[in-house]
């Protein structure tokens, strides 16, 4: 019963994660424009295209941070997945800061607007860094919560086995639907985050949107199993308390 008890505990936080990761990896500001100010000439004008460039690649490089602290902090992430994170956050840093040197050695706009397409096509940041790292966390909490609920199932199916009379009608039912949604949750995200971080950057932004889409719908169905899963288990342990 103990296991039972504590599902709402248990549970809570990765819903919070999935909430958070759903909005997270829904924006993927891409930001591929490179138009700068046409009314200058000269080194003024090369100023003006450095310094724009500059400020992109900075927010880039704030974002690798940012997530490199989101994976370190994780409660969820496995060793495994946070080492495959690291790793391709911390690529993406070394390779960008030296970039960042090159844009400010460029002695001509279209060389660094070269640059700037480098910037956005190698490594794509926001459009696949970011929505990868939130969804392997996203995917990571439903493992954890299907498990949770795993073992509250075999928790309440012993407590209501041991019952006079053994599980009613209704328990048996709510106990075969609370097995049956954490096993298509189990499903729907299984093998995702290898699929997921296999996904590699490059000029064709449709092509990126259209690899994440099948694991974007595989978390929101997952989750949705385990909101019923979750019912469920509320529902049998009422009744096994009453």
């Amino acid at each position: 019963m103990k296991a039972a008890l504590r599902l709402g505990a248990m549970t809570a936080g990765a819903a919070l994660v999935l909430g958070s990761a759903g909005a997270a990896y829904a924006s993927s500001a891409s930001s591929t424009s490179t138009s700068t100010p046409s009314n200058s000439s000269g080194s003024g004008r090369l100023d003006i295209v450095k310094a724009t460039a500059h400020a992109r690649i900075a927010g880039r490089l704030a974002t690798l941070h940012a997530l490199a602290l989101d994976v370190s902090d994780s409660k969820y992430l496995t060793s495994d997945e946070k080492s495959a994170l690291d790793t391709q956050i911390d690529s993406d840093l070394s390779a960008l800061t030296a970039l960042s040197s090159k844009m400010a050695a460029e002695t001509t706009a279209a060389a660094v607007r070269a640059d700037e397409v480098a910037m956005v096509d190698d490594y794509r940041v926001y459009l696949l860094m970011a929505p990868q790292t939130r969804l392997t966390e996203a995917l990571a909490a439903e493992s954890d919560a299907a498990a949770t609920l795993q073992k509250a199932y075999t928790a309440l199916s012993d407590l209501a086995a041991k019952q006079s009379g053994g599980a009613t009608a209704t328990q048996k039912a709510e106990l075969a639907n609370l097995q049956a949604e954490v096993a298509a949750a189990q499903s729907a995200f299984a093998n995702q985050v290898s699929t997921e971080l296999a996904v590699q950057p490059g000029p064709d932004e449709a092509a990126i949107h259209a690899s994440l889409e099948p694991v974007k719908d595989a978390v929101k169905t997952a989750r949705q199993e385990l909101v019923k899963a979750r019912s469920d288990a509320k529902q049998l342990r009422a009744s096994l308390k009453a």
